[in-house]
């Protein structure tokens, strides 16, 4: 590695690490970063666990093998183009866009479920008083990506998360507490969540959950526009269904099994 008397050692270090990640190596042990490095293993495991620990790695616990985190996708790494989902639902995004004529995205939670982070999006018109490109963080609560992704977790998960969801409100739409657990148990029985105006002004959308081989929801998939194009009626019976029937193909696509 080329320095300067610029240069920041540790930063380089931590960087070179992360540039060992791609869509040929997703994940990496210790032993494997050490070596491709040119790391002592202490160092390695010290730059490793400042990685994860800020949420540009995360780790899997029964392997012990490192992979890029969600931290990445802000800092526009070439993991996101290898993130398997996205590559299988992009052109699903780009039929539902067209369909609908409004704009399809595609997203997942950060590692609390605060805020979820936009992964891809086919934009057909400006979304009303929001301003979003990939990479882009949100409050999952005030959004129906995030509300069908929540809906996910356990009712003990949801207890915890709910406990730390913030007294204010985004808009005057956007659900307390009470409502929201009202709201996620609709969205667990319907297979699909909503959102109305929660997050801003005029802004409407329907979400349907992604899962993996394992079942779980690792991604959410999203139709929103205009108050003005989307009645609640039109999202609860047409695009609703729809966006969670385009999910489920998704889910198959990526193991999922479980008919639902």
């Amino acid at each position: 590695m080329k320095q300067n008397r610029y240069t920041i050692d540790a930063l380089a270090r931590g960087m070179l690490v992360l540039s060992l990640f791609s869509a040929e190596r997703p994940a990496l042990s210790l032993g494997e970063i050490t070596v491709a490095a040119g790391l002592n293993k202490s160092t390695a495991f010290r730059i490793l666990s400042t990685l994860e620990e800020l949420g540009y790695l995360e780790v899997d616990p029964a392997t012990r093998r490192y992979r890029p985190g969600l931290g990445v996708l802000q800092l526009g790494f070439a993991a996101l183009a290898s993130m398997e989902v996205r590559q299988v639902a992009r052109s699903h995004l780009e039929r539902l866009a067209e369909q609908f004529e409004e704009t399809a995205s595609l997203a997942v939670l950060d590692r609390d479920g605060q805020d979820i982070i936009y992964i891809d999006r086919v934009r057909n018109r400006a979304i009303v008083g929001v301003m979003l490109g990939v990479g882009s963080r949100v409050a999952a609560h005030a959004t129906s990506l995030g509300k069908a992704l929540l809906a996910d977790r356990s009712d003990s998960e949801l207890s915890s998360w709910l406990a730390t969801l913030p007294a204010t409100t985004l808009t005057e739409y956007t659900l307390t507490r009470d409502a929201l657990l009202a709201d996620i148990g609709l969205i667990r029985s319907r297979g699909f969540a909503l959102s109305d105006q929660e997050l801003a002004i005029g802004l409407r959308g329907a979400a349907a959950p992604i899962r993996d081989s394992s079942g779980h929801a690792v991604a959410a998939l999203s139709i929103s526009g205009p108050a003005s194009t989307l009645s609640l009626e039109r999202l609860e019976q047409e695009i609703g269904p729809a966006v969670a029937a385009i999910a489920q193909r998704i889910s198959r696509a990526l193991g999922d099994k479980v008919a639902r």
